[in-house]
Order: C-alpha cells, then sequence, then structure tokens
C-alpha cells in the first residue's frame, strides 16, 4: 500500500508506494511548495471540485490527516465496546460537526 503525496494549492495529488519516510519533504511540481502526505485510503476530489477540495483542507489543518477515526458502540449489556471506523466527510457542513465530535481523535 502506498501513500498520495497532496498539495492543497494546486488541487494535485500523486501516489507514492510505502518505502518507511525515506523522504522528508515533497515538493509540489507546480508551485514548489511542500506537499502533505496522507494514507492510501484518501481519494481526492477532482481538481475542479473547490468546495471537496476546501473541505479536505479544513479537515488537514485541524488535525485529520485521513487516518483511521473510530466510532465506539456500547453492547446491550454495556459491558464491552466495539470500535467502526467512521467515513471521512465530503463537505464543509460535515466536516465543522465531524471535527468537534472526534477532537480527541485529531493529529497534535
Amino acid at each position: 500500500m502506498g501513500h498520495k503525496k497532496v498539495c492543497i494549492e494546486c488541487k494535485m495529488a500523486f501516489s507514492r508506494p510505502f518505502d518507511s519516510g525515506s523522504e522528508l519533504q515533497y515538493l509540489c511540481p507546480e508551485c514548489g511548495k511542500p506537499m502533505i502526505l496522507l494514507p492510501h485510503r484518501f481519494r481526492p476530489p477532482k481538481k475542479a471540485d473547490d468546495k471537496k477540495w476546501e473541505t479536505v483542507k479544513y479537515l488537514i489543518e485541524n488535525g485529520f490527516h485521513y487516518q483511521h477515526v473510530f466510532k465506539e458502540l456500547e453492547t446491550k449489556n454495556k459491558l464491552s465496546a466495539d470500535h467502526y471506523y467512521v467515513a471521512y466527510p465530503e463537505n464543509i457542513r460535515d466536516a465543522e460537526e465531524f471535527v468537534k465530535k472526534y477532537k480527541s481523535q485529531a493529529r497534535k
């Protein structure tokens, strides 16, 4: 599995094979600014979809780099709990709620 190099400013993403961080910084071929390394589960929006890119930027700025986020569910007897992955939001309104709800799981 690989990662994605992402430039929020230019709305570009490139796949990158996993090599445990041999390169620490990637520069965008368009603007020359550092790119963000996101996990393989990140699916970049189309370049023209400004609203979805705005949502991606908001999530990253708030510590959500498309890492797994868990929803905790209690069983009926309340003695144990299971964890389930939460889907990342695709619009800014849902992203604001997501950030508030899962703030404890954000990268610091």
